[in-house]
């Protein structure tokens, strides 16, 4: 993802951000905006080099989802079957 659709996505992303990743506070939300650059300092900040590419990946996941663009993640096929079958 990058800046422009980070920037858009961003208020779609403040929730579900705070509840799977508990060490991201209100104040890190406020500095943040909707900048990709901050995002990744803050994530870096609170989670160390190793978690902040966890926690990128699962960005770029709610960001495909959002978009329904599911193109180039490993397990994509996986979601997608599994979510047919529930349908």
């Amino acid at each position: 993802m990058n800046q422009e659709q980070f920037g858009q996505f961003w208020e779609q992303l403040r929730t579900p951000l705070t509840a799977k990743w508990e060490k991201v506070t209100t104040e890190d939300l406020d500095e943040i905006q909707g900048d990709l650059v901050k995002f990744d300092s803050v994530l870096q900040k609170r989670y160390g080099e190793l978690h902040k590419e966890e926690v990128t990946t699962w960005a770029n996941r709610r960001y495909s989802h959002w978009t329904g663009n599911y193109v180039g993640y490993r397990d994509a096929e996986e979601f997608l079957g599994l979510r047919k079958e529930a349908v």
